[in-house]
């Protein structure tokens, strides 16, 4: 990514930070629809190619590793590639093994796809929609948050209010009963 995608993500953090009941956001301008928009137009490709394997009925779970059906369409035999990443064959099973179960460094992989003559690209595509529509809903889930803090205070302001309430008629009426009696007072 370039240095200054980075800094406009790293300026256009919002922080979300909840202190009792009250919830204090930090807003931030315009330059994080320009940034959101920029980032959909890249994962528009991921998009297509969701939907592309799809349509040939295959899920993510189903194609197992990347890894192995890359370099078996490349046709590229284990010990070949083995030598080009100067470990055994057991390693290169291995390490496929681990891209399929989600537990592989990232090093690795780049490793993996530099000795395929391949380029990693790494990135977070939303599931459906944009990151525009993800937006909208964390926005969306923040302002229920919010109210659901203010309703909160709300019933902690009228427990308040109704124990001061009680409070001034218990005194009330111990004073009607204090003047029955013929004691004085305020």
């Amino acid at each position: 990514m370039p240095e200054f995608e980075v800094s406009t993500l790293k300026s256009s953090r919002r922080f979300l930070i909840e202190n009792g009941e009250r919830v204090k956001m930090r807003r931030l301008g315009p330059e994080r629809t320009d940034l959101r928009r920029r980032l959909d137009e890249r994962l528009l490709a991921f998009r297509v190619a969701r939907k592309a394997a799809a349509a040939d009925g295959k899920t993510a779970a189903e194609t197992k590793s990347w890894l192995r059906a890359v370099r078996q369409a490349v046709g590229v035999p284990v010990d070949v590639m083995a030598r080009r990443l100067g470990v055994t064959k057991y390693e290169v099973f291995r390490v496929e093994k681990a891209e399929w179960e989600s537990r592989i460094v990232l090093a690795t992989l780049r490793r993996a796809a530099d000795a395929l003559g391949c380029e990693l690209i790494y990135a977070l595509a939303p599931r459906e929609g944009s990151l525009e529509d993800l937006a909208a809903l964390e926005r969306a889930e923040r302002e229920k948050a919010r109210e659901k803090a203010r309703a909160k205070n709300e019933a902690k302001k009228m427990e308040a209010e109704e124990w001061i309430d009680w409070h001034a008629a218990i005194r009330q009426m111990f004073r009607r009963e204090m003047r029955k009696l013929g004691i004085r007072v305020r």
